[in-house]
């Protein structure tokens, strides 16, 4: 593989990692800092639980797959670069691409699972934090707790960038 073949991978799989990193981050930033707030101001508790679940499938249908994709990009741009020091700022944009799944699951996992026992009016979970809140408050939370998975695909593409203005051929 010549070097201009090279670097023409590189190039076209930076921007499907930073395409991907940025559009995800847009749409968890927008949801958590535009939709939710609005949710929350002019709706009630049922259809509040009835848009979490919605959003919640449509997020579970987009985000990962994408955030794999970026991720994928990235650590085979880290790999391509291998012999430049910036295949770590690539493996590094990996990371923040793929560390939103092990983040939702920690971080977000308990909050959802109220919203479904809620949604299926089982009652509330044994987390007394969680139990407490009601939908209002916990829509909230769980909107600035997915703002951190925005900011970290943000992350990601920033230092993707960051990676491909330094690289020589």
């Amino acid at each position: 593989m010549s070097s201009y073949d090279s670097y023409s991978t590189v190039k076209n799989l930076f921007v499907l990692g930073i395409t991907t990193s940025a559009f995800c981050s847009g749409g968890l930033l927008f949801t958590s800092y535009v939709h939710v707030p609005a949710y929350v101001k002019n709706t009630s508790d049922e259809s509040l639980l009835s848009q979490w679940q919605t959003m919640a499938a449509v997020g579970k249908a987009i985000v990962p797959p994408l955030a794999l994709i970026a991720s994928g990009a990235n650590f085979f741009n880290s790999y391509m670069t291998h012999t430049q020091p910036q295949h770590y700022r690539f493996m590094a944009a990996g990371v923040l691409s793929l560390a939103i799944l092990p983040y939702t699951f920690v971080a977000l996992g308990p909050t959802n699972a109220e919203f479904e026992l809620r949604e299926e009016k089982k009652g509330s979970s044994t987390d007394d934090r969680l139990r407490n809140l009601d939908v209002k408050e916990l829509i909230s939370r769980w909107s600035n707790l997915s703002a951190v998975r925005g900011f970290l695909l943000l992350a990601s593409a920033i230092v993707s960038c960051d990676a491909m203005l330094h690289l020589t051929f």
